[in-house]
């Protein structure tokens, strides 16, 4: 019998106002109940605006979608820091900027520990858990990284050797403060929920030190400030009342690594409601199979699983060794890993009355960088066998685990249900299917991996082939960036006997994006800009061009131009052109719609006669708002385009380089502001402050880390926002 949203919620309220004072079943005894779990990701977390990372809010049709596709419990990363006063205190204490960076200034007010969390804020959460509860399903509420005011402090201030380095100077006890503060209020709030609530007092902390984003050892002192964190929540709930005298709670390992899971194990907190009320955390995204998107001479990307390994592409097989120039079966992410690591979670906690859940997990779908149809397919297929060993380990050990998921649907998601179109289909039915027969559901879902595989072989057509790239706009007011890349080949490197590039084109973009009108306040940064780019050398640097200005009506949808993009036409003369590693073409604008058609693109001689290069007989790698397949050029392809809009300055323009990102922008006045680099699991990797100009600025920040990052600059009232990827 199916029952309307409002009347389930409400009765479950009264079933648990009448019974405020029983104590709740053990957390052992939610565990089969709740299942396989689902997050919702990059939503409820964002600082200060659940909808600005791209995703609309949560509808009820979408947490049915989640219920039918055999989920039964959902993890909500959610903010709380950027939803209170403190937000405003700190700013104040920061000498009254909209700084609200964490590395500049969270905490310095020792004195405002007692923040107060938006009353509508509480609301919009509340309903969330309603809609996911009257599905009948168990919701873990966590507080996420929300500008780092917790994860990224995990340390005593004076009493830490590296107090001094940067803003390192406080002590913790201002984040402990804020920590009770925060949970006395949340637990009070939902205090007559019953067990389907759990609450989760971190997510990943520990992540970085806040002062220049760098990984420090996480040693038992830090373990004793985490645990202290862990005694401020936990009390503050216990002494809320209600249910909260029993509702399972959860901490995490730091960093919420399992191999961190020790440290937690021996400095476990003490619960006052006594033993079987507490869970632990970790979470599971072995880096080289799950994240990495690039080769080091360290290691390989994986892309194929264990027992779907490729024999044209060995080096990049699950746990293939560069020194070895083997296959280790035990690295991390590979069968025996998993069934071996689950059984020490399954000995460490769940044996002595501590479930576990794998609170997020996932590895990106690497549709852009493998071009070859057969193995692109032993990839997707691969995919799925390492959520089913994932999902089939977790139940045998008694673990809950949580897929991760973004809502976003290019290359490199881990999205399994879609949201940001309005519609909730499968978007990855052969994950779905797996994890759903390792809980015992049927796992029939119409499998896509045909459909994905058939965009990359090549038409017979005698006239030729080009790549077809679509760009989709994510933001309303942002920059971003579509990407299509060559990486060039040992034959093709040495580009020093070419005195520039060809490229035949044509297609339509256009400033539309998701605006509609003036009127609603974002159709003034409307504006297209296409640049040729190349890296160079053993530093990969950077040089790039101006495309469109060549053509001052701009790309032709019905007809081919031909543009030519000469080595002195690069903003700065480039070198190491013997050593070229890649070439493309890079789409930048906010609200940028449409397609092109590229030909090829080749090398122009001296004598003014050109060689090919590249004419795209498979499918270039693409990033950003860009993705692409193979065409036939004389294919008769219906180009997309939006209204167009009047152009004007860019926003926010974004350069990437291997170790580094540039943002260049206006400023209305001179302020201070921050620019912040965050992975898409909202953990901080890097942050610089800055004192902006009025007019043309530009911050740089460095950082090692590789894959999809979001780029955050603020400056004064300013905020911009985009989406790129570190190389």
């Amino acid at each position: 019998m199916r029952f309307n949203t409002f009347g389930i919620a409400c009765g479950m309220t009264m079933l648990a106002s009448t019974a405020a004072f029983a104590a709740l079943p053990k957390a052992s005894a939610l565990v089969e109940p709740m299942g396989m779990g689902y997050n919702i990701g990059n939503t409820m977390e964002v600082p200060e605006n659940p909808t600005a990372w791209g995703n609309p809010l949560p509808t009820a049709g979408y947490i049915k979608a989640i219920k039918a596709a055999g989920f039964n419990t959902v993890r909500i990363p959610c903010a709380w820091y950027s939803h209170s006063d403190a937000l405003a205190k700190d700013i104040a204490a920061n000498g009254g900027t909209a700084d609200n960076g964490a590395y500049t200034h969270v905490g310095k007010d020792a004195s405002f520990t007692n923040p107060t969390i938006d009353a509508a804020w509480l609301k919009q959460v509340k309903d969330m858990v309603d809609m996911i509860i009257a599905e009948g399903m168990y919701v873990v509420l966590n507080s996420h990284w929300d500008e780092g005011w917790l994860e990224d402090r995990v340390y005593e201030g004076t009493a830490n050797p590296r107090s001094g380095a940067g803003d390192i100077t406080n002590s913790s006890a201002t984040t402990k403060a804020r920590q009770a503060a925060y949970w006395k209020q949340i637990a009070t709030y939902f205090k007559d929920y019953d067990e389907h609530l759990l609450f989760a007092g971190a997510n990943e902390p520990g992540v970085n030190d806040p002062w220049n984003g760098t990984q420090w050892e996480f040693d038992a002192t830090r373990m004793q400030v985490l645990k202290g964190y862990y005694d401020a929540f936990i009390t503050s709930v216990r002494s809320a009342g209600g249910n909260n005298d029993t509702r399972t709670l959860i901490v995490q390992a730091p960093r919420t690594e399992m191999d961190m899971a020790p440290m937690l194990s021996q400095n476990f907190p003490t619960d006052p409601a006594g033993a079987g009320y507490m869970m632990a955390e970790v979470h599971y995204y072995p880096y080289q199979y799950s994240l990495m998107t690039a080769d080091e001479d360290w290691g390989k990307q994986y892309y194929y699983y264990t027992g779907l390994s490729s024999t044209n592409d060995t080096e990049h097989n699950m746990g293939w060794n560069v020194y070895s120039k083997s296959i280790d079966n035990s690295a991390l992410g590979t069968p025996n890993q998993i069934k071996k690591a689950f059984g020490e979670l399954k000995t460490m906690f769940c044996d002595k009355g501590i479930p576990v859940i794998i609170g997020e997990l996932g590895a990106i779908k690497r549709t852009g960088q493998i071009t070859d149809a057969a193995n692109l397919k032993l990839h997707l297929q691969g995919r799925a066998l390492f959520y089913g060993e994932v999902a089939k380990n977790a139940k045998a050990n008694g673990i809950v685990p949580y897929v991760w998921d973004t809502g976003a649907e290019d290359d490199g998601n881990m999205t399994i249900i879609t949201r940001q179109k309005g519609t909730y289909s499968i978007l990855d039915p052969d994950v779905l299917n797996a994890m759903q027969k390792a809980y015992g559901q049927e796992g029939n879902n119409s499998s896509n991996l045909d459909s994905l595989v058939n965009e990359n072989e090549v038409p017979d057509d005698p006239a030729g082939k080009g790549a077809l790239i679509t760009y989709t706009t994510k933001t309303a007011d942002s920059s971003e960036t579509g990407t299509v890349r060559i990486n060039l080949s040992n034959a093709n490197k040495d580009l020093s006997k070419f005195i520039g590039l060809e490229i035949r084109m044509k297609g339509a973009v256009a400033s539309a994006g998701p605006c509609t009108g003036d009127s609603d306040g974002c159709g003034e940064y409307g504006w297209t800009s296409m640049d040729l780019f190349m890296m160079t050398g053993s530093n990969w640097a950077w040089f790039d061009a101006p495309v469109l200005e060549q053509a001052d009506q701009g790309l032709d949808a019905t007809q081919y131009q031909t543009f030519q993009i000469k080595w002195t036409d690069f903003r700065t003369e480039p070198t190491g052109l013997e050593t070229a590693n890649a070439i493309g073409l890079n789409l930048y604008g906010p609200q940028v719609s449409g397609s092109i058609i590229i030909d090829y693109i080749k090398g122009i001689n001296e004598d003014g006669t050109t060689t090919i290069i590249d004419d795209f007989d498979k499918k270039p790698s693409t990033e950003g708002t860009a993705t692409g397949k193979v065409v036939a050029v004389s294919s008769d392809i219906t180009i997309a385009i939006r209204s167009t809009r009047t152009a004007v300055a860019s926003k926010m323009l974004v350069n990437v380089q291997p170790g580094m990102v540039s943002a260049t922008f206006n400023a209305a006045k001179a302020a201070r502001g921050t620019a912040t680099l965050m992975n898409s699991m909202g953990q901080v990797i890097a942050q610089q402050a800055f004192e902006a100009k009025a007019g043309a600025n530009e911050v740089q920040l460095n950082t090692n880390f590789r894959g999809p990052a979001i780029l955050i600059v603020k400056q004064g009232s300013q905020k911009n926002v985009q989406k790129i990827t570190l190389r």
